[in-house]
């Protein structure tokens, strides 16, 4: 398995973000990224003028992000543009399921902030939907903003972003693991949501959100079958393949970066990865490898089975269930969110 990184959820000019295609991928480059993903709103518009491809060492993709006042959606390896339906968000997602593409729900919980538009949020109302491939489960931007209820913490959150970002909310990750008890092959994801967006206070000049700063925090990490080889369609297959098929994770990769984690199950001769599923056998058994130590949470069906510390850990019983894995590194006086699995699915 060949191992990259990269970044979804990204606004360029061609919607309400302030960078162009090149100097996303440039700032991208900068923060070692593999891949990125552009999802501008309502809009193809990098895709109709030729915009994927590789920029130096970062392989660029588009797609959009569905819909305005609420229940946003990333559509991800699509061609044709998804009109949007607010009221409807299920037709969205049977549009980009006809379309073979890949669809989140995105920044689907959200506290907000009077600073911002007084309390202005844009969640995901209509849970009665299905067929969708996943949901994102932290949102840099999201997150950030909904951390700003008074001036004083504007300013602190302005220089010290991080102390915003303390994982994915609870209740989107109950409603996550609800949707995976029942059996729905629901992936979760992570995105910047990264707009590049500066504003003017007196004569200075402050960037929000900024690109380059916002990839190296909240990144997708995949595993794919084969080697990319710098060729667009081949390439652009192989990210797709991983990011739909769930053999990936998020981290937060600001303090400590997660490549080299491994999250497996494993059986005689037999080794199963991130977004598969396996037969129930005995003896049976998981193995995570932290690439720092870290506190390792193993859950099944979204409870706790085992935590262990290290940088090696090992879970022996094992039942028919949906494994996932939290990991959290030491951060000052305490442990910070790091890693959240996809799942490894045992009947």
């Amino acid at each position: 398995m060949f191992e990259y990184q990269g970044n979804i959820h990204i606004h360029s000019k061609y919607s309400d973000g302030e960078g162009t295609i090149k100097e996303i991928a440039k700032a991208a480059n900068n923060a070692s990224l593999d891949f990125i993903v552009i999802t501008d709103h309502f809009n193809l518009d990098g895709l109709k003028n030729n915009q994927e491809g590789y920029v130096n060492h970062v392989l660029v993709l588009v797609g959009m992000e569905c819909n305005d006042t609420a229940n946003h959606y990333l559509a991800l390896n699509i061609d044709k543009v998804i009109p949007n339906n607010v009221d409807k968000p299920q037709k969205v997602i049977d549009e980009v399921n006809a379309q073979k593409g890949i669809g989140i729900i995105a920044h689907p919980i959200e506290k907000g902030s009077h600073l911002y538009e007084n309390n202005k949020t844009y969640e995901w109302k209509d849970w009665n939907v299905n067929n969708f491939q996943g949901i994102e489960v932290w949102n840099y931007l999201s997150q950030w903003r909904d951390g700003i209820n008074n001036i004083f913490k504007a300013i602190y959150l302005y220089f010290y972003p991080h102390a915003a970002l303390k994982g994915p909310y609870k209740e989107i990750m109950k409603i996550y693991d609800e949707f995976q008890k029942k059996g729905s092959e629901v992936c979760l994801y992570g995105g910047s949501d990264a707009h590049g967006t500066t504003v003017k206070i007196g004569p200075v000049k402050l960037t929000i959100s900024d690109y380059e700063f916002s990839f190296k925090c909240i990144n997708t990490h995949i595993l794919t079958t084969k080697k990319l080889r710098r060729n667009l369609a081949e390439d652009k297959l192989l990210i797709y393949e991983a990011l739909k098929n769930g053999s990936s994770w998020i981290s937060y990769d600001y303090f400590k970066n997660s490549s080299g984690f491994r999250f497996k199950l494993n059986a005689l001769e037999k080794t199963w990865y991130m977004g598969e599923k396996a037969k129930y056998e005995k003896n049976m058994y998981i193995t995570v490898k932290t690439p720092y130590k870290a506190k390792v949470n193993i859950l099944k069906d979204g409870e706790i089975v085992h935590v262990s510390k290290g940088k090696k850990h090992i879970y022996n019983n094992i039942t028919p269930g949906t494994y996932r894995v939290e990991c959290y590194h030491k951060h000052l006086l305490g442990y910070r969110p790091w890693i959240y699995s996809n799942s490894i699915r045992v009947y």
